[in-house]
């Protein structure tokens, strides 16, 4: 028996334990990885009385090493000034402060007992907190489970190890976004339901209540599902009879609504204003066919048409409107708010739908595609630890918006279904059941709000990170799926995953494309694929597969002076018989400009956004800055991005438009991402030829 009862706990430490040393070894073992800055850590640093150690570079290399103020005569006095907030700026207060403060302390005791400079803040105490998180939570999952059958926990474990220990994950710990801290709290909230499940307590009810606290502060878009979870909380007093115990939760109830409203009241009306733009002239009205009449519904002046398909992270000379004057602020932030555009979404409700299928497909990825993760090379991925992210974009399963919606539908009638059911028969109805039944419901509400909350409250900006939550829950309801699967019998258990790996084999369906022969390189023919073909019998193919890897350029993303150019109408045709020189013929290319380069430009008038899906890597290019160039040998455009076989890396024609050293390229998991011009990439050809 008692051998039974160490059993039960040893499963769990040892459990965590693995957690923690998988987690630094992702982090730390080779080159240190993280996630390096897209505008966001600046308003953080400014709060905690921080900046980087080196400003160069930062939004696109890893951080490890930053500096922090310190200040006082004695010890104390400097650990108090280093628990302290700038409250110079106006900036949101956040529980990621805490976190962050409690790192900066660990980091001022450390370069005391090393005799370093008392500034220099290494973000791997940061790290070290987020993991031991993402430990204890590990360790609450595990010890809810070690009660059950060996098969359940080794299930468990393994779930636990190969989903939410992924890269994706983690390399958020080394970084100052909001997300690891979001993540860890989600996690920790998991465990706790799970525990006060099994045995509850005012301590675990308290304990879980701080969490969902942390959790709503993370991103101060989680406080409306924080508020309806803390309501459905109330299910805790199902779990245990007794008045003290049932005031208890009450008052913990009461206390995290009133805290977790009181976070939502204390953001800045700065941040309300770029969430709110955003909503409308790059969400409600973005490439809408009648624009003028949608703003007349959402009661804006029709003058501020010009504005529809900007962003509020323009630079100011691209507005095509001040939108800093006070008429602006009377005529738009003073009467439009979220519930304005979700009654503007409720009247069009298709638009709405298509909008939702946009951020599911956003959802794929779980670390965000415009961050990289090195100390050394720009916009470097590593690819360590990272198979689940990987499957997850491969199976295309969790992001593909009819899978997602059925899943959210059926997940949905179901929990209503039973729990019908369970009313309908309550007397067979223990306390448990009800709260299993809240549970899903916790869980059923979290999809749906984080499926139309980013799209709602910020329109399509930056939305593949505002959808990291959703992915989240994804994961965690798919985790479920499977430990359901493991419990089944032997036969349905095959059924179910003969069913899954159908639904997955179908996502991987594709058209075969016409392909040709045509040239030489190396000695060897080449195959191409025909993507478009014109009235007069001329086609414009491209290679079938990357014919070699390059850099594009060594100085900047001009394509009509770039190395890349004049390599592939030079080198590469060189082996082309005079015929098939004759019937290639010239094709006049859209080429996008930079913003420093718009001077260029014969048309446009903003700089292209960026966007990671082949659906929408050519949004708005139409009115972007642009040139044209007449190519013979080129490479992929962004009007094949849609039909084009992924087949690897490879450059593509369009440049970061923020940034000149920068070029697009096709990554082989499907996503359209951007890298420096001197790094080297695969390169698929492209010509227009002449019927035969």
């Amino acid at each position: 028996m008692e051998l039974l009862k160490n059993n039960k706990r040893i499963f769990p430490l040892i459990g965590a334990i693995i957690v923690f040393i998988l987690s630094f070894s992702v982090l730390y073992m080779g080159d240190n990885i993280g996630l390096s800055d897209n505008g966001d850590f600046r308003r953080v640093l400014l709060v905690n009385n921080m900046e980087y150690e080196n400003d160069s570079n930062y939004y696109y290399l890893f951080k490890q090493d930053y500096k922090m103020k310190v200040e006082g005569a004695e010890f104390w006095d400097k650990i108090t000034y280093l628990c302290e907030s700038n409250n110079e700026e106006d900036i949101y207060s956040s529980p990621q402060f805490i976190i962050i403060k409690a790192s900066k302390v660990m980091n001022f005791v450390a370069n005391k007992i090393t005799s370093r400079d008392e500034t220099t803040y290494n973000i791997a105490y940061l790290a070290f907190i987020y993991i031991l998180m993402l430990s204890t939570a590990a360790w609450g999952i595990f010890t809810f489970f070690a009660d059950e059958p060996r098969k359940m926990q080794i299930a468990v474990f393994l779930i636990f190890i190969f989903i939410f220990c992924d890269a994706g994950y983690l390399l958020y710990f080394n970084s100052l976004y909001g997300e690891p801290l979001q993540y860890v709290s989600l996690m920790i909230l998991i465990a706790l339901g799970l525990l006060i499940y099994k045995r509850p307590t005012i301590p675990k009810i308290a304990c879980f209540f701080v969490a969902l606290y942390f959790f709503a502060g993370s991103k101060l878009a989680n406080v409306p599902y924080s508020v309806i979870v803390s309501v459905l909380a109330l299910s805790f007093a199902y779990l245990r009879k007794g008045k003290l115990y049932r005031i208890g939760v009450l008052i913990c109830v009461i206390l995290a609504a009133v805290c977790i409203t009181n976070l939502y009241m204390s953001i800045p009306s700065w941040m309300h204003y770029d969430t709110t733009y955003q909503s409308v002239f790059f969400g409600a009205v973005k490439e809408s066919e009648t624009p003028e009449k949608d703003l007349k519904q959402l009661g804006i002046d029709e003058k501020y048409l010009p504005l529809v398909n900007t962003h509020a992270y323009m630079g100011d000379g691209e507005y095509p409107i001040d939108i800093t004057t006070d008429e602006f602020q009377h005529d738009f932030y003073d009467r439009i708010s979220k519930a304005n555009i979700v009654f503007f979404y409720l009247r069009h409700p298709v638009r709405f739908v298509k909008k939702i299928a946009f951020s599911i497909e956003n959802a794929s990825c779980l670390r965000p595609l415009n961050s990289g993760n090195s100390e050394t090379v720009l916009m470097q991925y590593s690819n360590r630890f990272s198979l689940w992210s990987n499957l997850r974009v491969a199976t295309k399963f969790l992001y593909n918006p009819y899978i997602v919606f059925a899943m959210a539908i059926i997940m949905t009638l179901y929990v209503i279904f039973v729990h019908i059911y369970l009313v309908k028969n309550h007397k067979e109805t223990d306390e448990k059941r009800l709260y299993m039944i809240m549970a899903m419901y916790v869980l059923i509400v979290g999809l749906w709000i984080n499926m139309c909350l980013p799209i709602v409250g910020n329109g399509e900006a930056d939305i593949m990170k505002h959808m990291f939550l959703f992915a989240n829950c994804m994961d965690v309801l798919f985790a479920v799926i499977i430990l359901g699967i493991v419990n089944m019998q032997l036969r349905n258990r095959i059924a179910s995953i003969a069913a899954l790996a159908v639904a997955v084999g179908v996502l991987q369906i594709e058209p075969p494309k016409e392909t040709i022969e045509f040239g030489t390189y190396n000695g060897q023919p080449l195959k191409w694929e025909v993507m478009q073909e014109y009235d007069d019998g001329s086609k414009v193919i491209v290679t079938k597969d990357c014919v070699t890897e390059r850099i594009f350029d060594d100085e900047n993303n001009m394509w009509e002076t770039s190395d890349l150019r004049q390599w592939l109408n030079s080198d590469f045709i060189s082996e082309f018989t005079m015929d098939e020189l004759a019937r290639i013929e010239p094709k006049e290319n859209e080429v996008m400009l930079t913003y420093n380069d718009r001077g260029l430009a014969v048309s446009g008038d903003h700089t292209h956004y960026w966007s990671a899906t082949r659906s929408e890597v050519a949004d708005l290019s139409e009115s972007a800055y642009k040139y044209y160039v007449d190519d013979m040998v080129y490479i992929p455009t962004l009007d094949m991005m849609k039909t084009i076989d992924v087949r690897g890396s490879y450059w593509i024609l369009c440049p970061y438009g923020y940034n000149d050293k920068m070029q697009r390229y096709m990554k082989n998991d499907g996503f359209i991402l951007h890298t420096n011009v001197d790094n080297i990439d695969g390169v698929r050809a492209a010509v227009r030829i002449k019927a035969e």
